[in-house]
C-alpha cells in the first residue's frame, strides 16, 4: 500500500467518526509529502526522525507531530498494513511547559487605552473592533478563534447571550454576559453594521473594514503592538512575551479570586466555571489556576479561618 493512499484512508476513517481532523489531516498530508511517493513499508526512519523534528528548536510541534502519526501506524498496524512503525523511541526531553501570563487588571486597563494607536483613516474602526474584542475576551473568558468565530447572529444583546458554535471539542454552548459588557458591545454593534455584511446576519461580529472576519495572525500583530506600547513584558529571561491567550487565564485567575474574597463556596463553583468556559471537565479549568501571588493570598486567608476554629478545639 502507498503511503499516500494510507493516510487518505485514516482521514477519512477519522471523518467517519464525526471528528473535524483539520489540523491533524494537515500533519499527515505534510508527512506524505515529505516522505514521497513511496510504500508504506519503505519509509525509513530516519527521514521520520527529521519530518518530526523540523527545522526549529525543539517545541509542542514534536510531540503534536509524534502523536498523530502514531495514531497513523496504530491504525496501519492493526489493518495489517504495515507490520512495523518507523517512529523514534527514544522521547526528547523538552523545554518546561509555556507558563500563562496574568494580566493584573492596571494592565489589561493599559492595553485597552493603548487601542487607540490602532486608530488610522484607512480602517476607522479597527481601534474599537480590537477594543471589544479585548472586553470580549476578558469578559467571558473566551478561546480567542470562538471570538473572532462569532456572527452576527450569535450575539444577542437583548438577551445578553452569546452563542459559541462548534467549539474545540465540536459543541455548542451559551455565553451569558454582564450588563457593562453588553453596553460595550452594543455600542461597537451600532457601528460594526455600517460596514459590509457580505453573509449578512452570518457575517463576523468582529470585522475588518471589508466586512470579512478578523485574521488571527493579523490580531496577534496588532495586539504585540498593544502589549509594547503599554509597556507589558514578562521578567527576564522569559522565553516568550505575554499573548493575547493569556486574557482566558486572567478572567478565570481573577474570577477565583474574587469568589474567595467573596467567601464563596470554590469547590462547588468551579464545575459552573468549566461549563462557562467549554471545558470538557474541571481538570482542565483548574489547569488555567496559575498560582499567581493573590490567588495563593486568597486561599491561605479561606485556609487559616477553615483552621482556626480547629486550633481552638485542640
Amino acid at each position: 500500500m502507498r503511503l499516500h493512499d494510507l493516510v487518505e484512508v485514516y482521514i477519512d476513517y477519522k471523518h467517519s467518526l464525526g471528528m473535524r481532523y483539520r489540523s491533524q489531516a494537515a500533519v499527515l498530508r505534510a508527512y506524505s509529502r515529505a516522505m514521497g511517493d513511496v510504500a508504506v513499508e519503505e519509509v525509513r526512519p530516519e527521514c521520520v526522525l527529521a519530518f518530526i523534528t523540523g527545522t526549529g528548536p525543539l517545541s509542542a510541534r514534536w510531540k503534536e507531530c509524534y502523536r498523530v502519526l502514531g495514531g497513523l501506524y496504530r491504525y496501519a498496524i492493526g489493518r495489517e498494513f504495515a507490520t512495523t512503525s518507523p517512529l523514534p523511541i527514544d522521547i526528547p526531553k523538552f523545554p518546561p511547559p509555556l507558563t500563562p501570563y496574568i494580566y493584573s487588571v492596571d494592565e489589561l486597563k493599559r492595553l485597552l487605552v493603548a487601542t487607540d494607536i490602532l486608530q488610522t483613516p484607512l480602517s476607522p474602526l479597527r481601534a474599537m473592533t480590537i477594543r471589544s474584542l479585548l472586553l470580549l475576551l476578558y469578559g467571558t473568558g473566551m478561546r480567542i478563534g470562538e471570538a473572532l468565530s462569532l456572527t452576527l447572529k450569535d450575539v444577542d444583546l437583548e438577551e445578553r447571550l452569546l452563542t459559541v458554535r462548534d467549539t474545540k471539542f465540536y459543541k455548542t454552548r451559551l455565553v451569558p454576559i454582564g450588563p457593562r459588557l453588553t453596553m460595550a458591545l452594543a455600542d461597537y454593534l451600532s457601528r460594526r453594521r455600517r460596514l459590509p455584511l457580505p453573509d449578512g446576519e452570518a457575517s463576523a461580529f468582529l470585522a475588518a473594514c471589508t466586512g470579512i472576519r478578523l485574521d488571527y495572525k493579523r490580531v496577534s500583530k496588532l495586539f504585540c503592538r498593544l502589549r509594547k506600547a503599554a509597556e507589558i513584558r514578562r521578567e527576564s529571561p522569559a522565553r516568550y512575551p505575554p499573548r493575547i491567550h493569556d486574557i482566558r487565564h486572567s478572567a478565570v485567575v481573577h474570577r477565583v479570586i474574587a469568589w474567595y474574597r467573596a467567601g464563596a463556596d470554590v469547590q462547588r463553583l468551579l464545575p459552573q466555571l468549566a461549563t462557562y468556559l467549554g471545558h470538557v471537565d474541571i481538570a482542565s479549568t483548574q489547569h488555567y489556576l496559575s498560582m499567581t501571588a493573590e490567588l495563593l493570598q486568597q486561599a491561605s486567608l479561606r485556609f487559616e479561618r477553615y483552621a482556626q476554629p480547629e486550633v481552638r478545639h485542640a
